[in-house]
């Protein structure tokens, strides 16, 4: 097991993470806070620094509330709904949300959200995922919605997991990829809901170490591998289904191309890639600009779909499934196969 300080020292250390990764300075500042975080608090406290780096609403959610999220929670919910959320009752001791220095306002309108982004998982997301319990392992805030212990993280990863259900269409992976899996969120709806799937993760410390923390923790019987991507000789196993969330926007164009090589010379026959992503993102540290549509496969994949995200509306999910032939012996653009 990798412990914090070893994480850290690895972040710091490594003089290869820029030149072999590509990640530039955007990660490097990333990659540095989150070592910071882990030295501070530790892996037990990940649902409440590091996640907040993701999709789960920070401080300045009163702000969040009037942006294009909250926009989509508030019509897609009931002025009665709204109600209930608000008057159900929530511990808001500082003690209950530690090491979160939120004030008990921000505490408050967080449960509020977290219970409306709920209500629509239940309407929208996979079912299978919903009934899943929320691990304590890392401790989720202390939000609880109809008779349970409920979080952002889980109902985002339900809204996710309905839609790569969809592009599976009542298969079930033997093997799975995931690119950039944060602590682990979606790896542990994936593991659980099909538990004969071997699971493959390539990311970067100090993200790496999280996640194998994690789900080395929750399924400690299972298949699962943890590929450095600072390694390039590293290479992944062929996959039925390969998953991507927000985390391409992060590399340079380089990088970004290198993995969509990697999708389509790994990839079984009638495999499923699901990526979710910005549909324009501007990296502002290294001055680079990427869209959904610099993501595209090879002509061998078939569109399945491409649409906004529901909650998150600046992000495109695309779904995409793998011919039976090699590029090389298909005829036509990507266009054609839309």
């Amino acid at each position: 097991m990798t412990t914090d300080d070893e994480v850290a020292e690895r972040l710091y250390n490594d003089p290869k993470a820029e030149e072999v990764t590509g990640q530039g300075q955007f990660w490097k500042a990333l990659g540095a806070e989150h070592a910071e975080a882990l030295e501070a608090h530790g892996f037990d406290a990940v649902k409440r620094v590091q996640a907040l780096r993701y999709f789960t609403w920070r401080r300045g959610a009163r702000r969040a509330l009037l942006g294009h999220q909250g926009r989509y929670v508030l019509t897609h919910t009931k002025p009665a709904t709204w109600l209930r959320a608000a008057l159900s009752p929530v511990n808001l001791s500082p003690d209950a949300w530690a090491p979160a220095s939120w004030s008990r306002g921000e505490r408050w309108l967080y449960a509020v959200a977290t219970r409306l982004i709920w209500e629509i998982a239940r309407r929208y997301g996979s079912r299978r995922t919903l009934d899943l319990a929320e691990p304590m392992l890392g401790s989720p805030f202390p939000i609880r919605w109809r008779g349970r212990l409920i979080s952002q993280d889980l109902a985002n990863t339900a809204l996710e997991m309905a839609s790569i259900e969809e592009a599976l269409a009542g298969s079930r992976p033997e093997h799975v990829l995931e690119i950039g899996a944060g602590y682990g969120r979606t790896a542990h709806a994936i593991l659980s809901i099909y538990p004969e799937a071997a699971y493959t993760i390539v990311d970067i410390p100090p993200a790496i170490d999280i996640s194998r923390w994690y789900l080395t923790t929750l399924f400690p019987d299972r298949d699962l591998t943890f590929i450095d991507g600072t390694d390039p000789r590293a290479s992944p196993r062929p996959f039925d289904l390969a998953v991507s969330i927000s985390s391409l926007q992060e590399m340079t164009r380089e990088v970004v191309d290198r993995y969509l090589h990697v999708l389509d010379r790994d990839a079984r026959s009638g495999a499923v890639v699901y990526l979710k992503q910005w549909f324009r993102w501007w990296n502002a540290v290294d001055e680079v600009e990427q869209t959904i549509d610099d993501y595209n496969l090879s002509p061998r994949w078939r569109r399945l779909f491409r649409r906004r995200a529901r909650v998150q509306t600046a992000f495109a999910e695309v779904a995409s499934q793998a011919a039976g032939l090699r590029e090389e012996e298909l005829v036509g653009s990507d266009d054609d196969r839309r």
